[in-house]
């Protein structure tokens, strides 16, 4: 004990440390969720998380459900895009053979894209056609009042 008594010096590091951790508990504490004004990275977390879920509620609307695909759409288009944008930005910083590599990756990716896509689509089909025969062997349920 009496050899930390001679290092002074870290003693206020561990002070440091131990205040900055209780504010940190008390800003959590502090943030429940009846409060007004919540710190900003709850309020953050709090509407990614709003956001995230909005996503993930089914609806039987079908306009919002063809709105939401459309949304869906239109992010992964814009994904692609800064996708593209990254690439371009590296391949001219590259040697001119890892520009031909590059150049021949391209059309690998679209094709496999297409095909995926495709995959997909095939899936997708196949999925509808067993709903469609499990639909017939469900038991029929009333609806509770």
């Amino acid at each position: 004990m009496r050899s930390i008594w001679k290092r002074k010096w870290i003693i206020a590091p561990i002070a440091v440390v131990i205040i900055l951790a209780i504010g940190a508990v008390g800003a959590v504490a502090l943030a429940a969720p009846g409060d007004e004004n919540p710190p900003a990275s709850a309020q953050l977390t709090a509407t990614t998380a709003i956001q995230s879920t909005a996503g993930a509620q089914s609806t039987t609307d079908p306009q919002q459900r063809q709105a939401l695909r459309e949304q869906r759409k239109a992010k992964a288009q814009e994904r692609l895009a800064r996708q593209k944008a990254r690439w371009a930005q590296a391949r001219a910083k590259m040697t001119p053979e890892d520009q031909a590599a590059f150049d021949k990756l391209l059309p690998t990716i679209a094709d496999q894209r297409a095909a995926l896509q495709q995959a997909r689509e095939d899936l997708k089909g196949t999925l509808k056609q067993m709903r469609d025969l499990v639909r017939k062997y469900k038991p029929q349920t009333t609806p509770s009042t």
